[in-house]
Formats: structure tokens, C-alpha cells, sequence
């Protein structure tokens, strides 16, 4: 018998436990006498379970005397958090709502229950604004975090933000009036938590402004337009974010390197201070190599949202569902050095934005096709060379999701002055733009400045800007991604191996098995990540150590391997 009168199972919650035993409700006290007398009576089932979802029965000696002593077990269910809060509660993803489930354990207002599961100071302008632009930079927050989060914040700045519902027009308009005139009303938010600022400036959602006004602190030079490269990249140091942890800090720290990367890329000559840069650059991908073998197979599993690129499929189904049509747009070799500048060259207004992990290794046939496949490369061991079929498993992952073929469409562009703009068609569609990937490959001379003036000159000739422009008027909701990023690497010798390689990358040399592999595992770092077919399916990768590239001299910006900068890559929705 379970007594439920506060309503704690959802219809989600019953179908789950009806796979464990036979489920029998009841609404009243009519329903539960027929239930008991007529069926669980008359049945020898082992595995029977009881729904009563009537408050006339919120204990066990509410129950008639004969139903309350036969049933093996009476529970009552109870909410773990107070009323104002179950709202809340079901639409927070698992570890939010533990941690409101442990804060509601040692706290009974309402107001500190919420403080606690969001780690957030009430009346302190940088712990308020951080926690509401932690949750602004994580997509499907859901409208209760907001409508619970305004109920208790005391600082404009962050208030704005969550009595928006994460709308950031209020402090956009803060922002604009710190730069032009030094005051505005809750800028003690800004001089408080700058990294939190960074994170949104980072992400396009924030955008910059002219900067008008004398003794703003060094770093507010980030979100002015036009900054000069090296003041950018030395402030960018200044505010660097904390040691990353989990996946959302690990991409807040790739986005922060992008777009130091970008400062750096975008001066004519290496700024004074690139060697400093490429020695955090070091560090970080040290700790992000050791992470990444820890913790990559778990983040494949993870619930977060776009946690990796083939959930990027079904999340968009999600969104689907709830009656949008969906254009998806990926394209090749976008790391965020290049998405920073992009979005602003092509003029986009990025709605969402976030980032997800590739799958490894970082080449377009294995990750691009987890992509349209939504499935893990795995799942495709006989096309995992080649991009033939995602066309193909693109149409088959919608029509398994009820979508006719008819409301699917795929095109693949290079995205150049002659070719015409892809017109979206039907309920789903996507694009792949080779462009960046193009440019990428023909960088030997310059590497990433190469890169930079390239992807910019392209970003203007309006094919980006155009497609997204078109989509948006024709109702599609336009998402923004890449398969893999990129990074500009130094050359080391190439093994002289021949035949033995069945693909011999720049950043990654894949083997057709261990033993080969283990024969040259002195040129490079051995690992198999979760995710890639089996043993028997002959796929053993050996990826290029640190910075380096399999390529003779001069710096090539190129992909493969398992950097920060190849392997977390942005996902955004914009519009035009």
C-alpha cells in the first residue's frame, strides 16, 4: 500500500514503478474498497502495489481496519522539501534537486532552503550574480529555479536577471551605462564577481559596449568594443576562472582560452605576453588530459543538458515535441577561438549558449557523425571512416522519432561566395558548413592569425549571417554547433610506418591493433576512450602528445587529438 494524499508520484513515477511490479490505483475511498475487494483479493500475485492518492488517507490507521492489517507494507509518502517549493523540485535536474533535498534537511524557511541549494550569499552582489549566471550559461533552466531565485534576491543586478526568467536585458542596460559613465545602479555586482561578467561576455549574451568612462577596473576593457589584443589577453588573465572540476567548468574554462586565443589570433604581430598564454595553455591541458580519462566515459552518460554531441539529437527532439521546428547548423572544425569573433562578425544574437564534449578522436567521420546519428561511434563501426551515411542516419534517427521524411532535410555546403544559401525544409533540418574546416587546413604559412582573418573574411561575406537571417524568419528555432575545435600545433617527427596505419592524422594515428599500436606507443599517448567500437572492430587510436602534430616543420592548425581546445567544442542557439 502507498499512501500518496501530497501527490509526490508523477505519471513518469508510476509507469517506472509498474516495471518492477503491478500497479493498482485508487482515488477515494469507493475506489480503494472496489481495488482491494474485486482485485487484489481475488489475484496471487507476488508483486502487487497499491496507489491511494486520496487525502482521506495520510496515515495507516486512516485505511479500513481489514485493508490496513492485510497488506503486507502501509508507506506514506512525503515531499522532501516544503509545498513552496515541490514546483521546483520536479522540474530541477538530479543533482539540484538533491541538493535542495539536503538543504531542506537542515534549513525549514523557504528562503534559506534556496540559498543553500544554490550556494548563493542572499544580499552579497557578486554571490548573487554569479548564481544567477551560473544558471543563465546552463540551457532548460527551468522558470521555477528563476521564479524561486527572484522570490529571495536582494541586489539589482542579479534580481533583474531572475525576475526576467533569465532575460539579461536589464543588465545589459547596467552594463552599458557602467562603461559610459562609471555608475549605475547595482555595478557593485560587476566589480564584485568580473568572472561571472566574462562568462556572459564570453558567451555572446553579454554584448560590449563603447567605453566611455576613466577608472573602471583593468579588466571591464574585455566587454569594450574594440579592445587593443594585448591588454585584452593580459586583462583575460586577470580574470581567469577556478581550477575546473566537471564538465560545465571545464567548458567556462574552454570558452575563457578561446577567447584568448582569438586576442591573440587577432593582432597582426604575437602579442608580448603569447608565450605567457601558451604556458597556461599547458597547464590547463595537462589537467584536462588527466580529467578527461577519469571522467569522459561518465560524462558520455550524463543528463546535463548537450553533455556530449550525440545527445544533441535527442535533446533537439525535446524541443521538437513541444511543437518547434528545428534547424540545426554544424559546422566543421568550429573551435571557440573561432566561434568568439564569429558570432560577432556574422552578427548573431545567441539566445542559449553552452558547450558539449566530441567524441573521441576528434575527426569529423567519428564525431560529426555521432552528431546526425545521435548515437555513440560504437553504433556505427562499419561507417566510422567516412561521412557517407549521415545523411542517412540523420533521416532515420527522426523517422524512429515519428517525423515523416518528407519534414527532414540535410544539405552539406562549403558556405562560399558561389554557393547558394540551404533552404531549410520541413520540421528538422541541418546543415554542415566546411568553411572553417576548409580554412583550417590551408593554414601553414600563419597558423591561427591565419585562421582568424580568414574566418572573419568569411563571417562578412553574410552566408552565416544570411542562412540563420532566412531560418529565422521561416519560424526555425536555429541551433549552432561543431563537431570538433582545433589547435595550432608544433611539428615532431612522423613514425615511419607505412602500411601498419589504417589512418595516419595529423593529431591522432589510428592502428589495426593493440600490438601494433603498443609498438610505437613511445610516439605518442595510448588510450582507447569509452565510446569507440570494440576490440574486434580493429580501431586502436594513438593521440600526438601535448601541442605536438604529426607534420613536418611550421605550425599547422589542424585536429584529432584530445586538447582542450579540439575537444570541447560551443553549442549555441541564435537568430539573426
Amino acid at each position: 500500500m502507498v499512501l500518496d494524499p501530497d501527490g509526490v508520484l508523477d505519471e513518469d513515477a508510476i509507469t517506472s514503478l509498474a516495471e518492477a511490479c503491478r500497479v493498482i490505483r485508487a482515488d477515494g475511498w469507493l475506489d480503494l474498497r472496489r481495488a482491494w475487494d474485486l482485485d487484489v483479493r481475488c489475484r496471487s500475485d507476488s508483486q502487487q502495489t497499491l496507489c491511494v492518492s486520496s487525502d482521506e488517507f495520510a496515515a495507516a490507521t486512516d485505511l479500513p481496519w481489514d485493508i490496513e492489517h492485510e497488506a503486507d507494507e502501509v508507506i506514506r509518502l512525503r515531499w522532501p522539501v516544503p509545498k513552496e517549493l515541490r514546483a521546483l523540485l520536479r522540474s530541477a535536474d538530479p543533482a539540484s534537486a538533491q541538493n535542495l533535498i539536503d538543504a531542506a534537511g537542515t534549513h525549514t524557511d523557504v528562503a534559506e532552503i534556496v540559498a543553500s541549494a544554490y550556494r548563493v550569499a542572499v544580499g552579497d552582489p557578486g554571490s548573487e550574480l554569479k548564481s544567477v549566471v551560473r544558471q543563465r550559461l546552463i540551457p532548460e533552466t527551468p522558470t521555477e529555479f528563476w521564479d524561486a531565485l527572484a522570490a529571495i534576491l536582494a541586489t539589482p543586478a542579479a534580481r533583474s536577471v531572475a525576475a526576467g526568467r533569465g532575460d539579461l536585458t536589464g543588465l545589459q542596460r547596467l552594463w552599458n551605462e557602467w562603461l559610459r559613465h562609471g555608475h549605475a545602479d547595482g555595478a557593485d555586482a560587476f566589480t564584485a564577481a568580473p568572472g561571472a561578467v566574462l562568462g556572459l561576455l564570453g558567451a555572446g549574451l553579454l554584448k560590449p559596449a563603447p567605453m566611455r568612462a576613466t577608472g573602471l577596473p583593468d579588466w571591464a576593457s574585455v566587454g569594450a568594443v574594440d579592445p587593443d589584443p594585448e591588454q585584452l589577453v593580459a586583462e583575460l588573465f586577470a580574470v581567469q576562472p577556478p581550477s575546473p572540476t566537471d564538465p560545465t567548468s571545464w567548458i567556462e574554462t574552454a570558452s575563457w582560452w578561446g577567447q584568448v586565443r582569438a586576442a591573440i589570433a587577432a593582432s597582426p604581430a604575437p602579442p608580448d605576453n603569447t608565450e605567457s598564454a601558451w604556458r597556461i595553455w599547458e597547464q590547463l591541458d595537462e589537467r584536462f588530459r588527466t580529467w578527461l580519462r577519469r571522467s569522459y566515459g561518465s560524462s558520455l552518460l550524463s543528463a546535463a543538458p548537450f553533455a556530449a554531441l550525440h545527445q544533441i539529437a535527442p535533446r533537439l527532439a525535446r524541443r521538437v515535441d513541444e511543437g518547434a521546428k528545428i534547424l540545426l547548423v554544424v559546422i566543421d572544425g568550429l573551435g571557440f577561438a573561432q566561434w568568439h569573433p564569429l558570432r560577432r562578425a556574422a552578427s548573431l544574437t545567441v539566445l542559449e549558449a553552452t558547450g558539449s564534449l566530441a567524441m573521441i578522436p576528434t575527426l569529423t567521420s567519428v564525431s560529426r557523425q555521432a552528431i546526425f546519428a545521435g548515437a555513440l561511434p560504437r553504433d556505427f563501426v562499419q561507417h566510422i571512416d567516412t561521412t557517407r551515411a549521415e545523411e542517412r542516419r540523420w533521416q532515420q534517427f527522426w523517422t524512429g522519432r515519428g517525423i515523416a521524411n518528407r519534414d527532414i532535410s540535410y544539405a552539406k555546403v562549403t558556405g562560399g561566395d558561389a554557393d547558394p544559401i540551404p533552404e531549410p525544409r520541413g520540421r528538422v533540418a541541418a546543415v554542415v558548413v566546411n568553411a572553417v574546416d576548409e580554412i583550417l587546413h590551408g593554414a601553414e604559412v600563419l597558423g591561427d592569425r591565419q585562421v582568424a582573418v580568414s574566418v572573419d573574411l568569411w563571417a562578412r561575406t553574410g552566408f552565416l549571417t544570411n542562412l540563420v537571417g532566412e531560418a529565422t524568419r521561416d519560424g526555425y528555432e536555429t541551433w549552432i554547433t561543431s563537431d570538433h575545435g582545433n589547435l595550432p600545433t608544433l611539428p615532431r617527427p612522423i613514425p615511419g610506418e607505412g602500411q601498419i596505419v589504417e589512418k595516419a592524422g595529423t593529431r591522432v594515428r589510428i592502428y589495426p591493433n593493440a600490438v601494433l599500436r603498443g609498438q610505437a606507443a613511445d610516439e605518442g599517448d595510448v588510450w582507447d576512450p569509452p565510446g569507440l567500437p570494440t576490440e574486434d572492430a580493429g580501431y586502436f587510436p594513438l593521440f600526438a602528445p601535448g601541442r605536438s602534430g604529426y607534420h613536418p616543420g611550421g605550425e599547422r592548425v589542424c585536429h584529432g587529438g584530445i586538447s582542450l581546445d579540439e575537444v570541447i567544442v560551443p553549442v549555441a542557439r541564435v537568430s539573426a
